[in-house]
């Protein structure tokens, strides 16, 4: 069986709480895929994916160009922002390697502005650091998102469980998940293909 991998690139426990509530979601539908939960860390937990894998790269977007964030702080109290070569530069430390595997830039708005977007960015840098030959010949299908998507939930609107693209409310008075109201529309038509094997693009 393929498996599934949640991914926390991040230092603080923030982006935990997001995996454990897709497990949760996970559990509560019966188990229809073997997850793995890895995070960043010394012991190369993305050394261990197979062919057929998928990586899901769990972040937060931002409003900002070009990075991922964390809403946990850090020890001195900041937020940690990765920017695209600085992800690349964290899988390739936690033992990513070339394989026919998928990746999946899972954050916010990651593939808005398509070409000069992170997850374009993010993907390519990916590719130049992990891939074969320079990412001249890499075995990565790598997408991002250009919605704002949620994790694996319950939709309370269908009482259907799956990834679901999300807006802005319109009385915006709270913060975090009370900001976002899911719609019935299925994360996964709002992907973008942006890294194909080999040495294409889009």
């Amino acid at each position: 069986m393929t498996r599934v991998f949640l991914y926390n690139p991040f230092k603080s426990d923030c982006i935990e709480d997001l995996i454990d509530r897709w497990i949760q979601a996970e559990k509560a539908r019966g188990w229809t895929k073997e997850l793995v939960r890895v995070r960043h860390g010394p012991d190369k937990p993305l050394g261990d994916l197979k062919a057929g894998d998928t990586l899901y790269i769990i972040g937060h977007g931002d409003v900002t160009p070009n990075r991922m964030v964390d809403r946990g702080p850090t020890e001195d109290g900041t937020r940690e922002i990765l920017q695209p070569h600085e992800l690349a530069a964290r899988v390739l430390a936690d033992g990513l390697t070339d394989k026919a595997i998928t990746i999946k830039i899972y954050s916010c708005l990651a593939a808005r502005g398509v070409l000069d977007s992170f997850a374009m960015n993010a993907a390519v840098q990916i590719k130049l650091k992990c891939g074969s030959m320079g990412g001249m010949s890499c075995k990565f299908d790598i997408y991002g998102y250009d919605e704002i998507v949620s994790i694996l939930v319950l939709n309370p609107q269908t009482g259907e469980y799956g990834k679901f693209v999300g807006e802005l409310k319109q009385d915006v008075t709270g913060v975090n998940e009370d900001t976002i109201e899911l719609t019935t529309v299925k994360a996964s038509s709002s992907r973008r293909l942006l890294v194909k094997k080999g040495f294409g693009l889009m």
